[in-house]
């Protein structure tokens, strides 16, 4: 069984936020949200909110967690010099 992203039942990922940010670019939405794991530890939520061409809302999304950071901030600063 293959599910859409955009179909996934995201009611399991709700947890408590701990700080949240958006940011507006172009035709995009962007939010920033550090949220609390059932185990206690804080993580990132980054997700992109635009309408797709045919009007419906896409929602994609992508959880950074803490022990992960560091790398992924180096991995931006390395890619970012070749945009």
């Amino acid at each position: 069984m293959t599910l859409s992203a955009n179909r996934i039942n995201m009611e399991p990922f709700k947890q408590e936020k701990v700080h949240s940010q958006m940011m507006r670019a172009g035709g995009k939405n962007y939010f920033f949200d550090v949220k609390k794991a059932k185990t206690g530890n804080n993580y990132l939520t980054v997700a992109e909110s635009y309408k797709g061409k045919d009007g419906a809302s896409v929602v994609n999304r992508i959880m950074i967690f803490k022990d992960h950071l560091a790398d992924f901030q180096k991995t931006l600063q390395e890619v970012e010099s070749h945009l």
